[in-house]
């Protein structure tokens, strides 16, 4: 859901939305963070255009303060959006303190945050309702895992964040594979895959196009290691000496 300099908004990013119901996805994540009147405008086209089954989550990148997100927040409470990401900087913890509970729509954050040292005032001032380790920047699979069970042990749901490499996406999904469900209860909420679906070579091209959904569910590939193999004539194409 990236925006163009000639597109044309929302009506754009409707017909995006249609491809990816039509493609099988249950789920999608709307890139905000364009002005706080404009977002709102542009939630309740996307949520009135797709209906009230899909899943919507929207990411601000951090483009808002406590009371510009709450201003968002407040106005799209109907909507009944999965979360809001990173509405706020990413370090403002009581910013994000303040804006939790705002609404019945999780808070979630956390793809610039470094390790599990640097989640634990995040899980001890219970700011976010969800936590978004990215792994490729928080430590790896090793240090995650770690953030994986602090997450746990504070009862926070972990959804882990994924953009870049489709190596990235690979090591991700392997790793999200063998988070528990958090609580562990009889009808848990399992983690999500961030999929992206940009168009780059890094994504698709770079693992020989290895990762495959089928009805909304990502299969997770059973090679050695993260499940795929690199194509490194990609790298050498677009190697810069």
């Amino acid at each position: 859901f990236y925006r163009t300099k000639n597109g044309i908004y929302p009506e754009d990013s409707i017909k995006e939305a249609h491809r990816y119901i039509d493609a099988g996805f249950e789920a999608f994540k709307l890139k905000i963070g364009f002005g706080v009147e404009e977002d709102i405008v542009f939630l309740k086209a996307i949520r009135d255009a797709v209906g009230n089954k899909i899943k919507i989550m929207a990411d601000a990148n951090g483009a808002y303060n406590a009371a510009q997100a709450r201003r968002i927040i407040k106005a799209t409470e109907d909507l009944n959006l999965y979360f809001y990401e990173e509405l706020l900087a990413p370090e403002n913890i009581k910013g994000y303190q303040e804006i939790k509970n705002l609404s019945g729509s999780y808070i979630a954050a956390g793809e610039q945050v470094f390790g599990k040292m640097g989640y634990q005032p995040w899980l001890e001032q219970r700011a976010l309702d969800i936590i978004q380790p990215d792994l490729c920047s928080s430590g790896g699979i090793t240090e995650c895992k770690k953030i994986a069970a602090i997450a746990q042990a504070n009862q926070v749901v972990m959804i882990p964040h994924v953009w870049g490499s489709g190596i990235g996406i690979a090591a991700s999904l392997q790793f999200i594979a063998s988070i528990p469900p958090s609580p562990i209860s009889l009808n848990p909420t399992h983690p999500l895959l961030e999929f992206d679906q940009s168009s780059h070579p890094f994504r698709k091209n770079l693992i020989f196009d290895g990762i495959a959904m089928n009805n909304g569910k990502v299969q997770i590939p059973t090679k050695p290691g993260i499940g795929v193999e690199v194509d490194r004539s990609i790298i050498m194409e677009y190697k810069i000496n």
